[in-house]
């Protein structure tokens, strides 16, 4: 995601301990605790911030670290009882942190015990008793966490704090997220359509609505300069250019007016109603000219004005840190049980092929009724693992139906516009049986590698429904 996630870290031991001469803060138990606590935190610093104060074992001390993560702007917390401690010191912590998630961690100090275990060994590994006796108030006064545990100085364990860190973080920028809608929704696929005002309730995303006519005057005040370095950017980024200058200029323009609107608007999910009357009257074109200013600010772009899908390709492109790539299921090769899969319009370039130069081509659904004929990338997909996703709005939340293939090597599989060709484990006439059983949309976000089961957990984080294909 480029930027660590911003974690409070609550470590708790126990006053009573102290009270009663079991852990004097002169013994050996103490620093040992401590110590473990500053190694643990360096392990964390490798992937997150941490909002850290020290070992806590009194409610004064609870206080006044929840009050600095408050005060930092945290995303989430890790509570972790290094020991056993008392409820009355998380307790304090979280009635100051209502509202950020959090994780509930073990970390135990021996990875092994020895033959006979010692009273302040004991004492040492029973942040256990702390961990199940939370346990049970949590769930009855309704928190939702997560948990991981395990010996503190295992890494599998810092990897599964990272992916719930990581989940905590997109949770974060989802709720400041601002989603640009061209100009209206797409009322030919009515499988697209959300309720705007629970997306915002649930996620936090605001829809903004943006006019046609903006979009064309800005494009109509493009200079020449602009449109000729434009140009020389395309060419220098090793683009074979196949359209005549004219329809190239028209695109260029549209490409300039798309950065200038979504940077002004501080837009992060476009979402272009590309299919109606009025865009195609008004710009005599469809915008899909690749601009890489929009992919360099993180922007995610897609047709038919679906904004589930859009939330979808924005959240996969934080969480995974890999450019989304925008596709509908066209067919289906039954002998190979592979999909083709692809989308006219807009497509960020980053996931071409390398043995397949990108084209810029026109725009082969509109060059024969448009005035002018477009201009639009055109690649195969690189091959590889992927794994694909499909966002729709079930009437109560956002839902995501997953299933993991691969790209497949070769030429370019398909005429005019950005594709690849998936092989899926699933026979072909299983998987579109479950799909339209389960309610999807035709379109699937594709990301590379196969990380479906991470997945699942952030869609856990996220309040988004999942489903396995």
């Amino acid at each position: 995601m480029g930027v660590k996630p911003k974690m409070g870290i609550l470590f708790f031991t126990s006053g009573w301990f102290r009270d009663v001469g079991l852990q004097s803060s002169s013994s050996s138990i103490t620093g040992e605790v401590d110590g473990i606590g500053e190694e643990i935190i360096q392990n964390l610093s490798s992937f997150l911030e941490p909002v850290y104060s020290g070992v806590i074992f009194s409610k004064e001390e609870s206080d006044r670290a929840a009050a600095e993560i408050r005060s930092a702007g945290a995303d989430g917390i890790i509570i972790a009882p290094l020991m056993w401690a008392e409820d009355q010191l998380i307790r304090a912590a979280l009635n100051e942190l209502p509202e950020l998630p959090f994780i509930v961690c073990l970390f135990l100090p021996y990875n092994t015990l020895s033959e006979f275990v010692g009273y302040q060994d004991m004492l040492k590994g029973s942040g256990m008793v702390a961990m199940l006796q939370w346990s049970g108030f949590l769930k009855r006064e309704g928190y939702e966490y997560r948990t991981v545990s395990g010996y503190y100085r295992d890494m599998n364990v810092y990897d599964e704090i990272n992916e719930h860190c990581l989940a905590l973080s997109v949770l974060k920028s989802l709720k400041n997220a601002r989603c640009g809608v061209l100009p209206f929704r797409c009322d030919v696929m009515s499988t697209t359509y959300v309720d705007e005002f629970r997306i915002r309730d649930l996620y936090g995303v605001e829809l903004k609505y943006l006019e046609l006519s903006r979009f064309k005057e800005v494009a109509d005040a493009c200079t020449e300069g602009e449109i000729g370095q434009f140009e020389s950017r395309l060419r220098n980024e090793g683009y074979e250019i196949e359209i005549n200058q004219k329809n190239l200029n028209e695109g260029i323009k549209y490409a300039i007016a798309m950065e200038k609107i979504l940077l002004e608007e501080r837009i992060n999910i476009f979402v272009m109603n590309d299919v109606i009357d009025e865009m195609h009257n008004c710009f005599g074109l469809r915008p899909c000219l690749p601009n890489p200013e929009i992919a360099g600010s993180g922007i995610v772009v897609n047709m038919e004005a679906d904004v589930a899908a859009g939330i979808a390709m924005y959240v996969l492109q934080l969480f995974t840190g890999d450019v989304p790539f925008y596709t509908e299921t066209y067919t289906a090769d039954l002998e190979k049980n592979a999909l083709l899969m692809g989308h006219p319009g807009y497509h960020n370039v980053s996931n071409f092929d390398e043995d397949q130069p990108v084209r810029i081509v026109s725009d082969i659904e509109y060059e024969n009724s448009d005035v002018f004929t477009g201009a639009s990338a055109y690649y195969k997909y690189k091959p590889g693992p992927v794994t694909a996703v499909n966002c729709v709005y079930n009437g109560d939340k956002l839902r995501w139906t997953v299933f993991e293939g691969y790209s497949l090597e070769g030429p370019p599989k398909m005429e005019g516009t950005c594709h690849l060709f998936c092989k899926i484990e699933k026979p072909v006439k299983a998987f579109c049986e479950r799909t339209v059983q389960i309610g999807v949309s035709q379109h699937w976000v594709v990301v590379p590698g196969h990380v479906k089961n991470r997945l699942e957990s952030l869609c856990s984080w996220l309040n988004i429904g999942f489903c396995s294909v």
